[in-house]
């Protein structure tokens, strides 16, 4: 329920929102898949495995989308779906987003893999009936590293292929279309641009950043998770680990300010959850601090899953499974 995060303005959209996929009720259930394995495998060769995940887009959605896309969505386009690549590490690094756009002389169908910053890492052109060189490397390369800024219009930031522009139009704008699709549905303002980032300070407890819905500040707590995750997995970095058990203690106080997403007349019983949360994660930083890793903290974590999952299962729209990730 409530392990969803934006640390900083400095995150990329694909932290947040690939961790959004893999925990939040607004998708359907995830579950590992080899299909279409190896497209999936040429645009992320390192995947350990891939994760698939499938969105359902409301009317509203729907609009925003176009609006910001400049151009209609497919029939096809409104049940998205997204695969994450695992890497060895047990953690995501990207997506892949499978589309098609419609050229001058039919549909292209091709994929697009974004890193965790919401860069372009790869583009693919399957199938299509357009010249040859529209799904060659040369004019697809020039995709990498593009991103939520960028316009993908021939004359603007692509280089069409010659004697066809439209058809360069149209590559473009599958790319365009998979990080327009992520902003609309996961995210309400962009990163800063590369430029603007500087190095990340330590957060600390009291200095906690302010949000406008529940959705932000879910997105906050990504790093802190992992960062207990990590703790557990490896022995190291046992003062960065209780740290962000405090930290997600003080977020998980800040979530009953919020109406649940599910059933909102019980909000009472959503506030006493959040706070018993709240306290079960405080408890959890000092044992960690004193204990590190042993028996009981363990146990102590389990328990903060258990809540996790109680509190989805009651105010969401379905049970998280955390052992999916």
């Amino acid at each position: 329920m409530f392990f969803q995060i934006y640390r900083q303005p400095y995150v990329g959209i694909l932290l947040v929102l690939v961790f959004l996929m893999l925990r939040a009720p607004l998708l359907s259930n995830a579950h590992e898949t080899e299909f279409p394995g190896q497209k999936l495998a040429a645009i992320f060769p390192t995947a350990q495995k891939f994760i698939q995940r499938s969105v359902v887009l409301s009317s509203e959605k729907v609009n925003t989308i176009e609006e910001q896309l400049g151009a209609k969505l497919r029939s096809e386009d409104l049940k998205p779906i997204f695969y994450i690549p695992i890497s060895i590490e047990k953690k995501p690094m990207g997506l892949v987003f499978f589309s098609d756009s419609k050229g001058p002389h039919g549909i292209i169908e091709g994929a697009v893999g974004l890193d965790m910053k919401g860069k372009v890492v790869k583009v693919e052109v399957y199938e299509h009936k357009e010249s040859d060189k529209i799904a060659g490397e040369e004019f697809l390369k020039q995709f990498v590293g593009m991103d939520i800024d960028n316009t993908f219009k021939v004359t603007e930031d692509v280089e069409a292929v010659e004697g066809a522009k439209d058809a360069s139009n149209a590559v473009a704008l599958i790319p365009k279309k998979a990080l327009v699709m992520s902003y609309a549905l996961f995210l309400k303002r962009k990163p800063k641009p590369e430029t603007e980032k500087t190095p990340e300070p330590e957060t600390s407890v009291g200095d906690m950043p302010e949000v406008e819905d529940l959705k932000a500040l879910m997105m906050l707590m990504i790093d802190d998770y992992f960062e207990i995750v990590d703790y557990f997995d490896n022995g190291e970095g046992k003062p960065k680990a209780v740290e962000a058990a405090k930290r997600l203690a003080k977020y998980a106080k800040i979530i009953s300010n919020f109406e649940p997403p599910k059933n909102a007349d019980q909000t009472e019983e959503y506030v006493y959850l959040q706070d018993k949360f709240s306290e079960t994660l405080l408890e959890f930083a000092k044992a960690l601090e004193i204990q590190g890793v042993s028996d009981e903290t363990r146990k102590q974590w389990e328990a903060i899953v258990a809540l996790i999952d109680q509190a989805h299962l009651r105010f969401s729209e379905e049970e998280i499974d955390l052992d999916t990730y």
